[in-house]
C-alpha cells in the first residue's frame, strides 16, 4: 500500500537513527560541522548566527551549542547566509531538452535540491517505457527527483494521436515506487468536473497521495467541483482574480515562471505572510538558455524580492518550506534537526548569490557531477529507439486551397501559453490581418494520417519555416511557415534526424538542434544544447521571428487543454467548447 511516509527522503532508518540521536545529544562525533553562518529562518523571518551539525545525510542539530562538538570535518561558513534547498513544485525535465543527469548538473549548483517532475512528455511518446526510465534515473541522482504519475496520456483523448497509451493498470504498477509522490497534473479538468468514469478512476486510485491539478481560467462552480474531487493545486493560473479565488477555496497556488509561460508578475501581489503557506514556485518548462542566463528557482526568488517587493523570508519560504509542506515532504524544506541536509549557502540573500550547495550533507561543488553523467546515463538504460516513424512529406501534403471568406486563426499571446481565437478574412490573395502564417500538426507515429492544418498570427516569420518534434503533449510534428515547400522540407529534416528543432529557408537548413531521445531530449551537454539554441535564435531572428522562444511557444499551440484555440494532428480545437472546428468559417 502506497503511503507518503514510505517515499524517498521521508524516513531515517531504524538502524541509522540511534547514531544520529547520539550525534544530536553530543555523545558521538559529527560527520560535518558548519560554523560562522547566519540562518534565514523561513518560518519566523529572523536571521541569526548559528552552527549546523550534520550526521550522514541529515541535520542532527542547529545552534551555537554545537560549536564545541567534535566533528570529522569542520567548515567555516565565513559569514554566509543559510537557507533550505530550493524545491521546484512542478516541471517537465523534457522541456529542458536535457537528460535527468544533465538537468541535475545544471540546476543542483543553483540550489534546486528537489524537483517534482511529470514526465508526461516522454510518456506520451513511449508510454511505460519512457516513464520507467525517469524512475531509474531518479534512483541514480543526488538531486531529489520525484516523479509524479502522468495522468493524461493523451492530454485529451479523442483529440490527438499519441505515441503510446499509459493505462491505469500500468500507472498502479508504479505507485509504490519511492520516487512517486502522487498523480501528476490532471489536465482533463472537464473529465473530473463532469464525472468521466475513466478520469475519476485515476483520481481515486491515487487519492491517498498527492493530486496535482491543471485548470487555467477555471472559476466558480466548476472550480468548486474540481476541488471537491480532491485536486490540491494548480500551476496554470494566469490572472490575479483567478489566483485569489483559488487561494480562497483552499487550492495550492503554484506560481510559474518558465521560458514562455511567465506568471510571476501577475500573481506576486497575492503573496504575503498569510498566503505564503499556500503558495509555492515552479518552472514548468524552462530550457538551458534561460537556466544558464537567468537561473532556475533561484531566479524566481530573486525576481520576487527585487521586482515584486516580496519580503526576503517570504520569497525563500515559497521555494522551500511551503513546497515541502504542500507535498507532505516532512524531512525537506527547513534547516532544522531531523531534516535532510539540503542546504544553500549564500553571499547575499537579496541577490540569491550562491556560495555553495549541500545535498544530503555533501557539497555539490565536490561531487564532480559532470564526470558521472555518461556512466549514469548508460546505467539508466535510456530509450534510444527512433520514434519518428512518419513517411517523408511532399508539398502537396500541406495544400490549403484557400478560398474567399473568413478563417479561424490562432493568435499567439507573447509570454503566455493561452491563445486568442481570431476570425480573419481572405479576399482571394491576402488576409485582412498581417503576419498570418501557415501551420501544420503532422502525426509522426507511423499511421501517416493527413496533417492537421491551421493558420497562426503573432510569430513574425517573413520567409522559410520552423519545425519541432516537441508539441505538447502528444508530440507530433509542428511546423509553421510561409510556403508549403519549406514547411515540408523542415518536417522531413526532423523525420530523418530523429527529431528536434530546425529553421529552414529556401530549401536549406539554417540551424538544427537534434533531440534523439523520443524527439524530446538531447544526448549533448547543457552547454552544447545552449549553443545550439543560440544558433537557432540567430537563424529565426534573421527570418523575422519576433518571439524570444518561438519553439516553446509553438509547442503549446498543439495542447488542447489550454484555451482558446489549438491545433492537433486531427484539426483545430476550440478549447472553450472542447470540440473540433473547421479552418474555414462558414457564413
Amino acid at each position: 500500500m502506497a503511503a507518503l511516509g514510505n517515499k524517498k527522503t521521508q524516513k531515517i532508518s531504524s538502524l541509522e537513527l540511534p547514531q544520529r540521536l547520539a550525534q544530536a545529544r553530543g555523545d558521538a562525533e559529527l560527520d560535518l560541522l558548519i560554523t560562522n553562518v547566519q540562518l534565514l529562518d523561513v518560518i519566523t523571518g529572523e536571521i541569526y548566527p548559528t552552527a549546523i551539525a550534520v550526521g550522514g545525510q541529515y541535520i542532527v542539530g542547529v545552534g551555537l551549542e554545537y560549536l564545541d562538538s567534535p566533528a570529522k570535518r569542520m567548515i567555516d561558513g565565513e559569514g554566509a547566509f543559510v537557507t533550505p534547498g530550493f524545491i521546484d513544485g512542478h516541471l517537465h525535465i523534457e522541456s529542458s531538452m536535457m537528460s535527468p543527469f544533465e538537468f541535475e548538473k545544471a540546476t543542483l549548483p543553483l540550489g534546486t535540491t528537489t524537483a517534482i517532475c511529470d514526465p508526461h512528455e516522454i510518456t506520451n511518446v513511449l508510454g511505460a517505457k519512457g516513464f520507467s526510465w525517469f524512475l531509474r534515473s531518479a534512483e541514480l541522482m543526488e538531486q531529489n527527483l520525484f516523479v509524479q504519475m502522468s495522468s493524461c496520456v493523451p492530454a485529451l483523448p479523442g483529440f490527438e494521436t499519441t505515441g503510446s497509451d499509459f493505462t491505469l493498470d500500468e500507472m498502479k504498477s508504479f505507485k509504490d515506487h519511492p520516487s512517486v509522490l502522487g498523480l501528476a497534473e490532471m489536465m482533463n479538468f472537464p473529465g473530473v468536473i463532469y464525472a468521466d468514469k475513466n478520469v475519476l478512476a485515476k483520481v481515486e486510485a491515487f487519492d491517498d497521495l498527492n493530486l496535482d491539478g491543471h485548470a487555467p481560467l477555471l472559476r466558480g462552480k466548476q472550480l468548486n467541483a474540481y476541488l471537491l474531487a480532491g485536486i490540491q493545486n494548480c500551476h496554470e493560473t494566469v490572472t490575479l482574480d483567478e489566483g485569489k479565488e483559488k487561494l480562497q477555496k483552499g487550492m495550492g497556488l503554484i506560481i510559474r515562471e518558465g521560458s514562455v509561460a511567465k506568471n510571476l508578475k501577475t500573481l506576486a501581489p497575492l503573496v504575503n505572510d498569510f498566503s505564503s503557506a499556500q503558495c509555492l514556485l515552479c518552472t514548468d518548462d524552462r530550457n538551458p538558455f534561460e537556466i544558464s542566463h537567468e537561473g532556475h528557482i533561484n531566479f524566481l526568488i530573486k525576481e520576487l524580492i527585487n521586482k515584486h517587493s516580496v519580503p526576503v523570508h517570504v520569497a525563500y519560504r515559497l521555494a522551500t518550506y511551503s513546497a515541502a509542506k504542500h507535498f507532505g515532504l516532512k524531512r525537506l524544506g527547513l534547516v532544522a534537526p531531523g531534516k535532510k541536509a539540503d542546504i544553500v549557502l549564500l553571499k547575499n540573500l537579496e541577490q540569491v548569490a550562491i556560495k555553495d550547495v549541500l545535498i544530503g550533507g555533501k557539497f555539490v561543488s565536490e561531487l564532480k557531477l559532470e564526470n558521472h553523467i555518461q556512466e549514469k546515463l548508460t546505467k539508466s538504460q535510456p530509450p534510444l529507439e527512433n520514434t519518428m516513424k512518419r513517411k517523408p512529406l511532399v508539398s502537396t501534403d500541406l495544400q490549403y486551397d484557400l478560398k474567399k471568406g473568413s478563417y479561424n486563426v490562432i493568435e499567439i499571446v507573447p509570454n503566455e501559453i493561452i491563445t486568442k481565437h481570431l476570425l480573419v478574412g481572405f479576399d482571394g490573395q491576402n488576409f485582412s490581418e498581417t503576419d498570418v502564417l501557415f501551420m501544420a500538426n503532422i502525426e509522426r507515429y507511423g499511421k501517416n494520417l493527413p496533417a492537421g492544418l491551421g493558420l497562426v498570427k503573432g510569430l513574425g516569420l517573413q520567409s522559410g519555416a520552423i519545425a519541432s518534434s516537441v508539441a505538447h503533449d502528444s508530440h507530433n510534428l509542428m511546423v509553421i511557415g510561409t510556403n508549403a515547400a519549406d514547411m515540408a522540407f523542415a518536417a522531413n529534416t526532423l523525420i530523418e534526424c530523429g527529431g528536434g528543432f530546425v529553421v529552414v529557408d529556401q530549401g536549406k537548413i539554417q540551424a538544427l538542434v537534434k533531440l534523439p531521445i523520443a524527439g524530446l531530449l538531447s544526448l549533448d551537454s547543457a552547454e552544447e544544447i545552449k549553443s545550439g539554441i543560440e544558433k537557432l535564435k540567430v537563424a529565426f531572428r534573421a527570418q523575422g521571428v519576433v518571439l524570444d522562444e518561438p519553439f516553446i511557444q509553438m509547442a503549446f499551440l498543439a495542447l488542447p487543454v489550454i484555451p482558446t484555440l489549438k491545433l492537433t494532428d486531427r484539426g483545430l480545437v476550440d478549447v472553450s467548447k472542447f470540440q473540433f472546428i473547421s479552418l474555414f468559417q462558414e457564413a
